[in-house]
C-alpha cells in the first residue's frame, strides 16, 4: 500500500512539473516569436534604408564623375587658351584664374552643404 502511494505521488509530481515546464516553454516560445517578429520588421526597415542609400550613393557617384569631367574640360579650355595680350592683360588673366579657383571652391562648399542639408531633411521621420 505504501509503495502504491509513493508511485501515485511521484506520478502527480512529474505531471505537475511537466505542466510547469510546458508553460515555461510556451512562454519562452511566445517571447522568442514576438522578438523574431520585431526583428523582422526592423530588418525590413533597414533593408529599405539600405536600398535608398545605395541608390543615393550611385547618383552621387554619377554626379561626381560628371562634375570631374566638367572640371577637366574647363581646365583644358583654360590651359589651351592662349593669351597673346600685353603683360597687363596677363596679370588680369592670373587674377581671373584666382577668382575662378575661389568660385569653384565656394561652389563645392555650397553643393556639399546642400547635399548634407538634403540628407538631414530626408532622414527626418514624420510623426502624426
Amino acid at each position: 500500500m505504501c509503495f502504491l502511494a509513493s508511485v501515485t505521488s511521484s506520478i502527480s509530481s512529474t505531471s505537475s512539473s511537466k505542466g510547469t515546464t510546458y508553460y515555461q516553454l510556451l512562454d519562452a516560445f511566445n517571447e522568442t516569436h514576438d522578438e523574431a517578429n520585431r526583428l523582422t520588421l526592423s530588418l525590413n526597415r533597414l533593408k529599405g534604408m539600405n536600398n535608398w542609400l545605395e541608390n543615393r550613393v550611385k547618383s552621387l557617384e554619377e554626379k561626381l564623375s560628371k562634375t570631374k569631367e566638367d572640371f577637366e574640360n574647363l581646365e583644358l579650355v583654360y590651359k589651351n587658351s592662349s593669351c597673346s595680350c600685353t603683360t597687363k592683360a596677363c596679370e588680369n588673366c592670373e587674377l581671373l584664374g584666382k577668382k575662378i579657383h575661389y568660385l569653384l571652391k565656394t561652389l563645392d562648399k555650397l553643393t556639399t552643404r546642400k547635399s548634407n542639408f538634403e540628407d538631414v531633411l530626408a532622414s527626418q521621420n514624420c510623426v502624426f
